[in-house]
Protein backbone atom coordinates (compact mmCIF):
# COMPACT_ATOMS: atom_id res chain seq x y z
CA UNK A 1 0.00 0.00 0.00
CA UNK A 2 1.62 3.41 -0.99
CA UNK A 3 2.08 5.68 1.60
CA UNK A 4 1.47 8.89 -0.98
CA UNK A 5 -1.50 11.56 -0.08
CA UNK A 6 -3.30 14.65 -1.93
CA UNK A 7 -3.64 16.38 1.70
CA UNK A 8 -0.66 17.01 3.20
CA UNK A 9 0.38 19.03 6.35
CA UNK A 10 1.05 22.23 5.19
CA UNK A 11 3.65 24.62 6.66
CA UNK A 12 3.98 27.58 4.44
CA UNK A 13 1.60 29.99 3.19
CA UNK A 14 0.79 33.86 3.26
CA UNK A 15 -1.28 35.96 6.09
CA UNK A 16 -4.33 36.86 5.93
CA UNK A 17 -3.55 40.54 5.12
CA UNK A 18 -1.63 39.66 2.31
CA UNK A 19 -4.83 37.54 0.80
CA UNK A 20 -7.05 40.27 1.02
CA UNK A 21 -4.84 42.96 -0.77
CA UNK A 22 -4.28 40.56 -3.50
CA UNK A 23 -8.63 39.67 -3.42
CA UNK A 24 -9.03 43.69 -3.42
CA UNK A 25 -6.12 44.54 -6.32
CA UNK A 26 -8.25 41.00 -8.18
CA UNK A 27 -11.16 43.22 -8.06
CA UNK A 28 -9.97 46.41 -9.52
CA UNK A 29 -8.07 44.61 -12.27
CA UNK A 30 -10.67 43.00 -12.98
CA UNK A 31 -12.68 45.81 -13.76
CA UNK A 32 -10.25 47.22 -15.66
CA UNK A 33 -9.98 44.61 -17.85
CA UNK A 34 -11.96 43.25 -21.21
CA UNK A 35 -10.77 39.78 -20.01
CA UNK A 36 -14.31 38.27 -18.90
CA UNK A 37 -17.71 38.47 -20.98
CA UNK A 38 -20.38 39.53 -18.68
CA UNK A 39 -24.20 37.34 -19.25
CA UNK A 40 -26.45 39.22 -21.55
CA UNK A 41 -29.57 38.68 -19.52
CA UNK A 42 -30.64 36.99 -16.48
CA UNK A 43 -31.40 33.78 -18.40
CA UNK A 44 -27.73 33.80 -19.19
CA UNK A 45 -26.54 34.88 -15.57
CA UNK A 46 -28.61 31.50 -14.64
CA UNK A 47 -26.99 28.87 -16.67
CA UNK A 48 -23.48 30.33 -16.08
CA UNK A 49 -24.05 30.30 -12.30
CA UNK A 50 -25.09 26.51 -13.07
CA UNK A 51 -22.32 25.38 -14.74
CA UNK A 52 -20.10 27.15 -12.58
CA UNK A 53 -22.01 25.13 -9.84
CA UNK A 54 -21.93 22.30 -11.69
CA UNK A 55 -18.17 21.86 -12.97
CA UNK A 56 -16.33 24.41 -11.20
CA UNK A 57 -14.77 27.68 -12.29
CA UNK A 58 -11.57 25.94 -14.27
CA UNK A 59 -11.08 23.97 -17.32
CA UNK A 60 -14.59 22.37 -17.59
CA UNK A 61 -16.72 24.78 -16.68
CA UNK A 62 -15.24 27.64 -18.21
CA UNK A 63 -15.31 25.89 -21.09
CA UNK A 64 -18.74 24.53 -21.18
CA UNK A 65 -19.28 28.57 -21.00
CA UNK A 66 -17.10 29.24 -24.58
CA UNK A 67 -19.27 26.42 -25.96
CA UNK A 68 -22.94 28.15 -24.69
CA UNK A 69 -22.12 31.90 -25.67
CA UNK A 70 -20.24 31.07 -28.87
CA UNK A 71 -20.33 27.55 -29.90
CA UNK A 72 -18.87 28.26 -33.79
CA UNK A 73 -15.96 30.18 -32.94
CA UNK A 74 -12.35 28.71 -33.04
CA UNK A 75 -12.10 27.13 -29.81
CA UNK A 76 -9.03 25.12 -30.37
CA UNK A 77 -5.89 24.10 -32.91
CA UNK A 78 -3.11 20.96 -32.86
CA UNK A 79 -2.11 18.96 -35.53
CA UNK A 80 -4.70 17.08 -35.15
CA UNK A 81 -6.89 20.18 -37.05
CA UNK A 82 -9.47 22.99 -35.91
CA UNK A 83 -12.30 22.94 -33.53
CA UNK A 84 -14.70 24.90 -32.70
CA UNK A 85 -15.78 25.90 -28.81
CA UNK A 86 -18.96 23.44 -29.94
CA UNK A 87 -16.24 20.68 -30.69
CA UNK A 88 -13.84 21.25 -28.43
CA UNK A 89 -16.32 20.94 -25.42
CA UNK A 90 -18.12 17.82 -27.08
CA UNK A 91 -14.94 16.00 -27.25
CA UNK A 92 -14.50 16.95 -24.13
CA UNK A 93 -17.47 15.38 -22.62
CA UNK A 94 -17.58 12.67 -24.83
CA UNK A 95 -13.91 11.79 -23.05
CA UNK A 96 -15.52 11.92 -20.03
CA UNK A 97 -17.95 9.66 -20.50
CA UNK A 98 -15.13 7.30 -21.95
CA UNK A 99 -13.44 6.89 -18.85
CA UNK A 100 -16.74 7.14 -16.73
CA UNK A 101 -17.14 3.50 -18.95
CA UNK A 102 -13.58 2.51 -17.92
CA UNK A 103 -14.24 3.04 -14.30
CA UNK A 104 -13.18 6.44 -13.53
CA UNK A 105 -15.23 8.00 -10.80
CA UNK A 106 -14.93 10.68 -8.32
CA UNK A 107 -11.52 10.63 -6.45
CA UNK A 108 -10.03 8.15 -9.46
CA UNK A 109 -6.14 8.57 -9.99
CA UNK A 110 -5.83 9.48 -13.75
CA UNK A 111 -2.05 10.29 -15.38
CA UNK A 112 -1.63 12.00 -18.26
CA UNK A 113 2.06 11.66 -19.85
CA UNK A 114 1.64 13.74 -23.33
CA UNK A 115 3.36 16.51 -25.36
CA UNK A 116 0.79 19.71 -26.25
CA UNK A 117 -2.56 18.49 -27.88
CA UNK A 118 -5.77 16.87 -27.75
CA UNK A 119 -4.21 14.33 -25.76
CA UNK A 120 -3.22 17.06 -22.78
CA UNK A 121 -5.81 19.49 -22.74
CA UNK A 122 -8.22 17.40 -23.15
CA UNK A 123 -8.07 15.22 -19.85
CA UNK A 124 -7.35 18.46 -18.31
CA UNK A 125 -10.64 19.46 -19.25
CA UNK A 126 -12.45 16.68 -18.41
CA UNK A 127 -11.25 16.05 -15.40
CA UNK A 128 -13.59 18.30 -13.49
CA UNK A 129 -16.85 16.69 -15.40
CA UNK A 130 -16.05 13.33 -13.20
CA UNK A 131 -13.85 14.57 -10.27
CA UNK A 132 -11.03 12.38 -10.92
CA UNK A 133 -7.53 13.59 -9.89
CA UNK A 134 -5.12 14.44 -12.64
CA UNK A 135 -1.19 13.64 -12.52
CA UNK A 136 0.86 15.24 -15.24
CA UNK A 137 3.53 13.12 -15.82
CA UNK A 138 7.08 14.92 -17.41
CA UNK A 139 7.44 13.56 -20.66
CA UNK A 140 11.61 13.95 -19.79
CA UNK A 141 10.79 10.54 -17.40
CA UNK A 142 12.45 7.64 -17.85
CA UNK A 143 10.56 4.22 -18.09
CA UNK A 144 11.40 3.13 -14.47
CA UNK A 145 10.43 6.62 -13.17
CA UNK A 146 6.90 6.35 -14.93
CA UNK A 147 6.45 3.22 -13.44
CA UNK A 148 7.08 4.44 -10.00
CA UNK A 149 4.86 7.48 -10.14
CA UNK A 150 1.97 4.80 -11.31
CA UNK A 151 2.69 2.76 -8.73
CA UNK A 152 3.37 5.31 -5.80
CA UNK A 153 0.13 7.06 -6.85
CA UNK A 154 -1.78 4.05 -7.51
CA UNK A 155 -3.28 5.33 -10.80
CA UNK A 156 -6.06 3.83 -12.25
CA UNK A 157 -5.53 5.27 -15.86
CA UNK A 158 -2.46 6.48 -17.62
CA UNK A 159 -3.20 8.41 -21.27
CA UNK A 160 0.34 8.49 -22.98
CA UNK A 161 1.65 9.69 -26.58
CA UNK A 162 2.53 6.52 -28.30
CA UNK A 163 5.99 8.02 -28.58
CA UNK A 164 6.24 7.42 -24.98
CA UNK A 165 4.53 4.19 -24.76
CA UNK A 166 7.36 2.83 -26.75
CA UNK A 167 9.16 3.78 -23.20
CA UNK A 168 7.08 1.63 -20.64
CA UNK A 169 8.41 -1.50 -19.31
CA UNK A 170 6.88 -4.46 -19.73
CA UNK A 171 5.29 -4.39 -16.51
CA UNK A 172 3.57 -1.06 -17.00
CA UNK A 173 1.94 -1.99 -20.16
CA UNK A 174 0.69 -5.31 -18.44
CA UNK A 175 -0.52 -3.85 -15.10
CA UNK A 176 -2.23 -0.32 -15.89
CA UNK A 177 -4.85 0.43 -18.06
CA UNK A 178 -3.40 2.58 -20.60
CA UNK A 179 -5.07 4.68 -23.20
CA UNK A 180 -2.78 5.78 -26.43
CA UNK A 181 -2.90 9.96 -26.58
CA UNK A 182 -1.35 11.08 -29.79
CA UNK A 183 -0.72 8.52 -32.36
CA UNK A 184 2.23 8.44 -34.49
CA UNK A 185 2.13 5.07 -36.55
CA UNK A 186 -1.14 3.65 -36.20
CA UNK A 187 0.18 0.15 -37.56
CA UNK A 188 2.44 -0.20 -33.99
CA UNK A 189 -0.71 0.19 -31.62
CA UNK A 190 -0.33 -3.29 -30.06
CA UNK A 191 -4.43 -2.99 -29.55
CA UNK A 192 -4.14 -0.24 -27.02
CA UNK A 193 -7.15 1.86 -27.03
CA UNK A 194 -6.66 5.42 -27.86
CA UNK A 195 -8.26 8.16 -27.05
CA UNK A 196 -9.60 9.58 -30.32
CA UNK A 197 -11.11 6.15 -30.36
CA UNK A 198 -12.79 6.39 -27.44
CA UNK A 199 -14.26 9.50 -27.97
CA UNK A 200 -15.86 8.99 -31.55
CA UNK A 201 -17.01 5.16 -30.30
CA UNK A 202 -18.51 7.30 -27.37
CA UNK A 203 -22.39 8.13 -29.11
CA UNK A 204 -24.71 9.64 -26.70
CA UNK A 205 -28.14 9.94 -27.21
CA UNK A 206 -29.69 13.82 -27.65
CA UNK A 207 -29.80 15.06 -23.77
CA UNK A 208 -28.15 12.39 -22.44
CA UNK A 209 -25.60 12.85 -19.19
CA UNK A 210 -24.50 9.92 -17.01
CA UNK A 211 -21.67 12.61 -15.47
CA UNK A 212 -22.36 13.36 -11.59
CA UNK A 213 -24.37 16.22 -10.71
CA UNK A 214 -21.88 18.08 -9.07
CA UNK A 215 -18.29 16.33 -9.40
CA UNK A 216 -16.34 16.66 -6.15
CA UNK A 217 -13.19 19.22 -6.66
CA UNK A 218 -10.42 17.53 -7.81
CA UNK A 219 -6.81 17.69 -7.62
CA UNK A 220 -4.23 19.12 -10.18
CA UNK A 221 -0.76 17.27 -9.78
CA UNK A 222 2.36 18.24 -11.64
CA UNK A 223 5.33 15.63 -11.62
CA UNK A 224 8.44 17.65 -11.55
CA UNK A 225 11.33 16.68 -13.81
CA UNK A 226 14.39 14.83 -12.51
CA UNK A 227 17.12 13.14 -14.01
CA UNK A 228 17.55 10.40 -11.00
CA UNK A 229 15.30 9.54 -8.78
CA UNK A 230 11.30 9.76 -8.72
CA UNK A 231 10.00 13.27 -9.89
CA UNK A 232 8.03 14.91 -6.68
CA UNK A 233 4.18 15.23 -7.13
CA UNK A 234 3.15 18.65 -6.61
CA UNK A 235 -0.25 18.89 -5.51
CA UNK A 236 -2.24 22.21 -6.65
CA UNK A 237 -6.05 22.23 -5.11
CA UNK A 238 -9.01 23.78 -6.59
CA UNK A 239 -9.09 27.24 -4.20
CA UNK A 240 -12.24 29.52 -3.75
CA UNK A 241 -11.00 32.51 -5.15
CA UNK A 242 -9.84 33.27 -9.11
CA UNK A 243 -7.72 35.90 -7.16
CA UNK A 244 -4.15 34.18 -8.44
CA UNK A 245 -4.44 35.42 -12.12
CA UNK A 246 -4.60 38.97 -11.13
CA UNK A 247 -1.00 39.29 -11.84
CA UNK A 248 -0.60 38.02 -15.26
CA UNK A 249 -4.09 40.13 -15.73
CA UNK A 250 -2.41 43.36 -14.52
CA UNK A 251 1.58 42.60 -16.41
CA UNK A 252 -0.24 41.18 -19.54
CA UNK A 253 -2.67 43.05 -21.97
CA UNK A 254 -5.01 40.14 -22.09
CA UNK A 255 -8.78 40.81 -23.88
CA UNK A 256 -11.43 38.52 -25.30
CA UNK A 257 -11.24 36.51 -27.69
CA UNK A 258 -7.82 36.31 -28.93
CA UNK A 259 -5.66 33.65 -30.17
CA UNK A 260 -3.07 32.34 -28.18
CA UNK A 261 -0.18 30.00 -29.20
CA UNK A 262 0.57 27.91 -26.18
CA UNK A 263 3.87 26.66 -26.08
CA UNK A 264 4.50 26.43 -22.32
CA UNK A 265 4.45 22.79 -21.82
CA UNK A 266 1.12 21.43 -20.35
CA UNK A 267 2.99 19.30 -18.09
CA UNK A 268 4.86 22.48 -16.34
CA UNK A 269 1.90 24.90 -14.25
CA UNK A 270 3.33 27.88 -16.56
CA UNK A 271 1.51 26.22 -19.48
CA UNK A 272 -1.80 25.20 -17.44
CA UNK A 273 -1.59 29.10 -16.90
CA UNK A 274 -1.61 30.14 -19.47
CA UNK A 275 -4.26 27.63 -21.02
CA UNK A 276 -6.70 28.43 -18.29
CA UNK A 277 -6.66 32.43 -18.64
CA UNK A 278 -6.91 31.65 -22.31
CA UNK A 279 -10.15 29.34 -21.66
CA UNK A 280 -11.14 32.18 -19.36
CA UNK A 281 -10.98 34.82 -21.36
CA UNK A 282 -13.14 33.01 -24.27
CA UNK A 283 -9.64 33.07 -26.42
CA UNK A 284 -8.91 30.03 -29.02
CA UNK A 285 -6.23 27.38 -27.73
CA UNK A 286 -3.36 27.00 -30.52
CA UNK A 287 -1.28 24.17 -29.93
CA UNK A 288 1.71 21.93 -31.13
CA UNK A 289 3.61 19.06 -29.84
CA UNK A 290 7.06 19.93 -31.53
CA UNK A 291 8.33 22.96 -32.04
CA UNK A 292 11.02 24.92 -34.23
CA UNK A 293 10.83 28.93 -35.13
CA UNK A 294 9.95 28.52 -38.39
CA UNK A 295 6.60 26.66 -37.58
CA UNK A 296 5.95 29.50 -34.73
CA UNK A 297 6.76 32.28 -37.37
CA UNK A 298 4.20 30.35 -39.86
CA UNK A 299 1.38 29.85 -36.69
CA UNK A 300 1.19 33.30 -36.21
CA UNK A 301 0.77 34.51 -39.55
CA UNK A 302 -1.47 31.78 -40.59
CA UNK A 303 -3.93 32.25 -37.28
CA UNK A 304 -3.54 35.97 -36.65
CA UNK A 305 -1.81 35.03 -33.45
CA UNK A 306 -2.38 37.96 -30.79
CA UNK A 307 -0.42 36.43 -27.66
CA UNK A 308 2.29 33.53 -27.68
CA UNK A 309 2.91 31.89 -24.35
CA UNK A 310 7.12 31.09 -24.61
CA UNK A 311 9.97 30.34 -22.74
CA UNK A 312 13.32 31.43 -22.33
CA UNK A 313 15.07 28.77 -24.77
CA UNK A 314 12.11 29.03 -27.12
CA UNK A 315 12.89 32.74 -27.48
CA UNK A 316 16.89 32.29 -27.46
CA UNK A 317 16.16 29.89 -30.89
CA UNK A 318 13.78 32.94 -32.15
CA UNK A 319 16.34 35.82 -31.97
CA UNK A 320 18.82 33.21 -34.17
CA UNK A 321 16.40 32.36 -36.88
CA UNK A 322 15.35 36.22 -37.31
CA UNK A 323 18.64 37.39 -36.97
CA UNK A 324 19.34 34.79 -39.91
CA UNK A 325 16.61 35.92 -42.21
CA UNK A 326 17.81 39.42 -41.57
CA UNK A 327 14.18 40.15 -40.95
CA UNK A 328 13.40 43.85 -39.40
CA UNK A 329 9.98 43.16 -36.74
CA UNK A 330 7.12 41.04 -36.56
CA UNK A 331 4.10 42.37 -36.46
CA UNK A 332 0.71 40.86 -35.05
CA UNK A 333 1.39 39.97 -31.66
CA UNK A 334 -0.02 41.98 -28.83
CA UNK A 335 2.06 40.08 -25.61
CA UNK A 336 4.48 37.81 -25.75
CA UNK A 337 5.37 35.20 -22.15
CA UNK A 338 8.49 34.09 -21.38
CA UNK A 339 9.45 31.60 -18.11
CA UNK A 340 11.96 29.19 -17.38
CA UNK A 341 15.49 30.37 -17.15
CA UNK A 342 16.62 34.05 -17.51
CA UNK A 343 16.73 35.82 -20.40
CA UNK A 344 20.03 38.10 -20.65
CA UNK A 345 19.83 41.89 -21.24
CA UNK A 346 20.83 41.59 -25.04
CA UNK A 347 18.06 38.84 -25.43
CA UNK A 348 15.26 41.36 -24.35
CA UNK A 349 16.83 44.13 -26.35
CA UNK A 350 16.50 42.03 -29.07
CA UNK A 351 13.09 40.73 -28.84
CA UNK A 352 11.73 44.20 -28.31
CA UNK A 353 14.02 44.94 -31.25
CA UNK A 354 11.68 42.68 -33.40
CA UNK A 355 8.44 42.39 -31.52
CA UNK A 356 8.02 45.67 -30.14
CA UNK A 357 8.06 45.94 -25.67
CA UNK A 358 5.61 43.27 -25.43
CA UNK A 359 7.67 41.05 -23.49
CA UNK A 360 6.57 39.83 -20.44
CA UNK A 361 8.70 37.99 -18.12
CA UNK A 362 7.23 35.29 -15.53
CA UNK A 363 8.77 34.52 -12.07
CA UNK A 364 7.43 31.87 -10.44
CA UNK A 365 7.32 27.65 -9.92
CA UNK A 366 5.40 24.77 -9.74
CA UNK A 367 5.23 25.20 -6.02
CA UNK A 368 4.21 28.96 -5.86
CA UNK A 369 2.65 30.09 -9.72
CA UNK A 370 3.46 33.50 -10.66
CA UNK A 371 5.17 35.53 -7.89
CA UNK A 372 6.59 38.02 -9.85
CA UNK A 373 5.51 39.53 -13.83
CA UNK A 374 7.15 42.20 -15.50
CA UNK A 375 4.92 44.26 -18.15
CA UNK A 376 6.39 44.65 -21.51
CA UNK A 377 7.27 47.99 -21.46
CA UNK A 378 8.53 47.96 -17.93
CA UNK A 379 10.87 45.05 -19.03
CA UNK A 380 11.82 47.30 -22.45
CA UNK A 381 13.26 49.93 -20.10
CA UNK A 382 14.90 47.89 -17.57
CA UNK A 383 15.83 44.28 -18.99
CA UNK A 384 17.56 43.07 -16.30
CA UNK A 385 14.04 43.24 -14.42
CA UNK A 386 12.86 39.76 -13.36
CA UNK A 387 9.31 40.97 -12.49
CA UNK A 388 7.57 43.11 -10.12
CA UNK A 389 6.01 41.82 -7.48
CA UNK A 390 2.27 42.76 -6.68
CA UNK A 391 0.09 42.59 -4.27
CA UNK A 392 -0.24 38.76 -2.93
CA UNK A 393 3.01 38.19 -3.91
CA UNK A 394 5.84 38.10 -1.14
CA UNK A 395 9.21 37.49 -1.78
CA UNK A 396 12.23 37.63 1.18
CA UNK A 397 15.91 37.58 0.12
CA UNK A 398 18.31 36.01 3.12
CA UNK A 399 21.64 35.62 3.38
CA UNK A 400 23.80 31.99 3.65
CA UNK A 401 22.63 31.84 7.61
CA UNK A 402 18.85 32.78 6.89
CA UNK A 403 18.97 36.55 7.80
CA UNK A 404 16.69 38.93 5.98
CA UNK A 405 19.15 41.39 3.74
CA UNK A 406 18.51 45.48 3.39
CA UNK A 407 16.51 46.27 -0.09
CA UNK A 408 19.27 45.79 -2.94
CA UNK A 409 21.49 43.75 -1.48
CA UNK A 410 21.91 39.66 -2.96
CA UNK A 411 21.00 36.73 -1.42
CA UNK A 412 18.65 33.62 -2.26
CA UNK A 413 15.09 34.47 -2.76
CA UNK A 414 12.42 32.97 -0.80
CA UNK A 415 8.58 33.77 -1.99
CA UNK A 416 4.75 32.84 -1.64
CA UNK A 417 1.21 33.55 -2.70
CA UNK A 418 -2.06 32.98 -2.09
CA UNK A 419 -2.38 29.71 -4.91
CA UNK A 420 0.46 27.84 -3.49
CA UNK A 421 0.78 24.68 -3.80
CA UNK A 422 -0.19 22.33 -1.18
CA UNK A 423 2.33 20.36 -0.55
CA UNK A 424 3.99 16.99 -2.03
CA UNK A 425 1.84 13.62 -2.78
CA UNK A 426 5.29 12.07 -0.91
CA UNK A 427 4.61 12.96 2.79
CA UNK A 428 8.28 12.31 3.48
CA UNK A 429 9.17 15.19 1.38
CA UNK A 430 9.14 19.06 3.17
CA UNK A 431 10.05 22.46 1.17
CA UNK A 432 12.62 24.52 2.52
CA UNK A 433 10.38 27.02 4.20
CA UNK A 434 11.40 30.25 5.94
CA UNK A 435 8.53 32.27 6.93
CA UNK A 436 6.11 30.42 5.15
CA UNK A 437 7.78 31.09 2.32
CA UNK A 438 9.62 28.89 -0.25
CA UNK A 439 12.80 28.66 -0.71
CA UNK A 440 13.00 28.81 -4.48
CA UNK A 441 16.88 27.84 -5.00
CA UNK A 442 17.87 31.48 -6.58
CA UNK A 443 20.43 34.25 -5.92
CA UNK A 444 18.78 37.55 -6.57
CA UNK A 445 17.98 41.18 -4.55
CA UNK A 446 14.99 43.38 -4.43
CA UNK A 447 14.39 47.12 -5.26
CA UNK A 448 10.59 48.01 -3.65
CA UNK A 449 8.64 46.02 -5.83
CA UNK A 450 10.87 44.64 -8.21
CA UNK A 451 12.50 41.66 -8.43
CA UNK A 452 15.72 41.37 -9.80
CA UNK A 453 16.94 37.26 -10.43
CA UNK A 454 20.55 36.73 -11.18
CA UNK A 455 20.73 32.68 -11.20
CA UNK A 456 20.25 29.41 -9.59
CA UNK A 457 21.76 29.61 -6.58
CA UNK A 458 23.87 26.59 -7.38
CA UNK A 459 24.97 27.76 -10.04
CA UNK A 460 26.98 30.23 -8.75
CA UNK A 461 30.78 29.52 -9.32
CA UNK A 462 33.63 30.49 -6.93
CA UNK A 463 36.68 30.41 -8.82
CA UNK A 464 40.34 30.44 -8.24
CA UNK A 465 40.20 34.29 -7.68
CA UNK A 466 37.54 33.54 -4.72
CA UNK A 467 35.15 35.64 -7.31
CA UNK A 468 31.47 34.99 -7.42
CA UNK A 469 30.44 34.50 -10.54
CA UNK A 470 27.03 33.96 -12.45
CA UNK A 471 27.18 32.08 -16.12
CA UNK A 472 24.88 33.93 -17.44
CA UNK A 473 27.16 36.92 -17.11
CA UNK A 474 29.45 35.27 -19.48
CA UNK A 475 26.36 33.83 -22.09
CA UNK A 476 25.12 37.48 -22.24
CA UNK A 477 28.78 38.61 -23.33
CA UNK A 478 29.65 35.48 -25.95
CA UNK A 479 25.97 35.98 -27.15
CA UNK A 480 26.51 39.10 -28.60
CA UNK A 481 29.41 38.42 -30.29
CA UNK A 482 28.30 38.07 -34.27
CA UNK A 483 30.28 34.48 -34.00
CA UNK A 484 28.64 32.60 -31.33
CA UNK A 485 24.86 31.72 -32.22
CA UNK A 486 24.30 30.66 -28.68
CA UNK A 487 26.23 29.71 -25.83
CA UNK A 488 25.87 27.61 -22.30
CA UNK A 489 27.83 28.11 -18.89
CA UNK A 490 27.88 26.19 -16.13
CA UNK A 491 30.09 25.39 -12.98
CA UNK A 492 31.90 21.87 -12.26
CA UNK A 493 34.15 20.46 -9.84
CA UNK A 494 38.15 21.40 -10.22
CA UNK A 495 40.25 19.40 -7.84
CA UNK A 496 42.65 21.96 -7.66
CA UNK A 497 40.69 25.10 -7.11
CA UNK A 498 36.90 23.44 -6.15
CA UNK A 499 35.31 25.25 -8.88
CA UNK A 500 35.46 26.28 -12.09
CA UNK A 501 33.65 27.30 -15.44
CA UNK A 502 32.55 25.35 -18.34
CA UNK A 503 31.78 27.07 -20.99
CA UNK A 504 30.10 25.23 -24.35
CA UNK A 505 29.63 27.58 -27.89
CA UNK A 506 27.74 26.84 -30.96
CA UNK A 507 29.12 28.59 -33.75
CA UNK A 508 27.32 31.09 -36.28
CA UNK A 509 26.91 29.35 -39.67
CA UNK A 510 29.86 29.93 -41.96
CA UNK A 511 32.20 30.58 -37.98
CA UNK A 512 35.33 28.53 -38.67
CA UNK A 513 37.23 27.58 -35.79
CA UNK A 514 39.93 29.75 -37.40
CA UNK A 515 37.69 32.77 -36.78
CA UNK A 516 36.07 31.42 -32.97
CA UNK A 517 38.50 29.07 -30.99
CA UNK A 518 39.36 28.64 -27.15
CA UNK A 519 41.78 31.09 -27.27
CA UNK A 520 39.47 33.78 -28.95
CA UNK A 521 36.46 33.01 -26.40
CA UNK A 522 38.87 33.37 -23.73
CA UNK A 523 40.29 36.44 -24.78
CA UNK A 524 37.22 37.81 -25.28
CA UNK A 525 36.08 37.11 -21.62
CA UNK A 526 38.65 38.42 -20.63
CA UNK A 527 38.49 41.47 -22.19
CA UNK A 528 34.44 42.53 -21.45
CA UNK A 529 34.64 41.12 -17.91
CA UNK A 530 37.89 39.78 -16.07
CA UNK A 531 40.03 37.36 -15.60
CA UNK A 532 38.03 35.84 -12.80
CA UNK A 533 35.37 35.22 -16.11
CA UNK A 534 37.42 33.00 -17.90
CA UNK A 535 36.59 29.79 -18.05
CA UNK A 536 38.67 26.72 -17.82
CA UNK A 537 37.00 24.80 -20.36
CA UNK A 538 35.74 26.09 -24.00
CA UNK A 539 34.04 23.37 -25.94
CA UNK A 540 32.53 23.49 -29.40
CA UNK A 541 29.21 21.65 -29.84
CA UNK A 542 26.85 21.65 -33.26
CA UNK A 543 23.98 21.56 -30.81
CA UNK A 544 22.91 21.62 -26.86
CA UNK A 545 20.95 18.32 -25.69
CA UNK A 546 17.54 19.74 -24.85
CA UNK A 547 14.27 18.55 -22.55
CA UNK A 548 10.86 19.64 -23.42
CA UNK A 549 10.83 23.33 -21.94
CA UNK A 550 13.92 23.67 -24.03
CA UNK A 551 16.37 23.88 -21.30
CA UNK A 552 19.61 22.07 -21.82
CA UNK A 553 20.54 18.88 -20.04
CA UNK A 554 23.67 19.54 -18.68
CA UNK A 555 24.51 15.99 -18.27
CA UNK A 556 23.97 14.64 -21.62
CA UNK A 557 26.43 17.44 -22.63
CA UNK A 558 30.13 16.20 -23.26
CA UNK A 559 33.32 16.74 -21.91
CA UNK A 560 35.01 17.60 -24.99
CA UNK A 561 34.86 19.81 -28.10
CA UNK A 562 32.27 17.67 -30.63
CA UNK A 563 32.18 19.54 -34.25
Amino acid sequence: MSNYTLEPRSEHGVPTKEIMRQFFFFLKTMRNSDIVEKPRSLAELREEINIRRRWGSLESGTLALNAKRHPDDLGFVDEEGKLTFQEFFDRVYRLAHALQERGIREGSNVAVMALNGRAAVFPLCARQLLGYHIFMVNANSSGKQIQGVLDFHEIDTFIVDQEFYDKLLPETKDRYDIIIGFVDDSRRLDDVPTMAGLIEQTVLNVGEDRLPAKPSKSHHVVMTSGTTGMPKGVIRRQLLSPQGIAPALAAVPWRRGMKVFVQGTLFHFYGWGILMVTLVSGSAVITRRKHSSEQTLQIIRDYDVNGWCSSASRLRAMIAELDKRGASEVRGLEWITSSGSPLTRFEVEKITKYFGPILVNSYGSTETAAIAMSPGKMLADDPQLTGQIFPGGMVEIRDEHGNLVPDGEMGEVYAGCYDMFVGYTDPDIKPDVKNGLIRMGDKGYRRGDRLYVVGRADDLVITQFAEKIFPSELEDVLIRDDRVAEAHVHGVRDDKFGQALRCYVIREEGVSAADLDEDAVKRLLAEQLSEAHVPRDVFFVREFPRNAMGKVIRPDLPSHTKV
